[in-house]
C-alpha cells in the first residue's frame, strides 16, 4: 500500500506541474505574444482596436505639386504609432476648426490632414503661413514620413 500511496502522490504532483505549465504557456500566449509581434500598444490596448488613419494632402507651392499620404497606425511599430498619437493629442486635433484662415499669399503650401479614429473623424485645412504651433511637430512628423517613402 505504501508504494501505491507514493504512486498517487507522484501522479498529483505531475498533475500539478502539467498545470503549471499548461498556464504558463497560456500566460506567454495572451500577455507577452501580442507584445512582442507589436499588437499591443504601450497603454496596453490592441491595435487594430484603436488604430488610426491619418491623411496628409499638401497643394499648392512653387511648383504646384500635390503630395498625398497617408499613414495607419496598425501598421506603424509600437513606439512610432506612440509618438504619432502623442503628436495628435499634444496638437489637440480634434478640437481644432475646420480651416484656420490666411490671407492668400502665392506659392505657399496649403495643407489638409483628415484623422479618422474608429468612429471619430476630423478634417482640417490650414495655410503654411497660419499653421497653429501645437500642429506643427505632427505636419513636420508626417513630412518626414512622407520623405522616407
Amino acid at each position: 500500500m505504501n508504494a501505491t500511496k507514493k504512486y498517487r502522490q507522484k501522479q498529483a504532483l505531475q498533475g500539478a506541474h502539467l498545470t503549471r505549465r499548461h498556464f504558463s504557456g497560456l500566460l506567454w500566449t495572451a500577455l507577452v505574444v501580442p507584445l512582442l509581434s507589436g499588437e499591443v500598444y504601450p497603454s496596453g490596448t490592441i491595435s487594430e482596436q484603436n488604430a488610426m488613419q491619418i491623411t496628409l494632402e499638401r497643394s499648392g507651392g512653387f511648383t504646384g505639386m500635390p503630395l498625398t499620404i497617408t499613414v495607419d497606425t496598425a501598421k506603424l511599430s509600437p513606439d512610432n504609432a506612440a509618438r504619432l498619437r502623442h503628436l495628435v493629442e499634444a496638437a489637440d486635433f480634434f478640437r481644432l476648426p475646420d480651416r484656420v484662415s490666411t490671407p492668400a499669399q502665392p506659392d505657399r503650401f496649403e495643407y489638409t490632414v483628415t484623422i479618422q479614429e474608429g468612429t471619430q473623424k476630423h478634417t482640417i485645412t490650414v495655410g503654411e503661413a497660419a499653421i497653429p504651433e501645437p500642429l506643427k511637430p505632427l505636419l513636420h512628423w508626417l513630412m518626414e514620413t512622407a520623405g522616407q517613402h
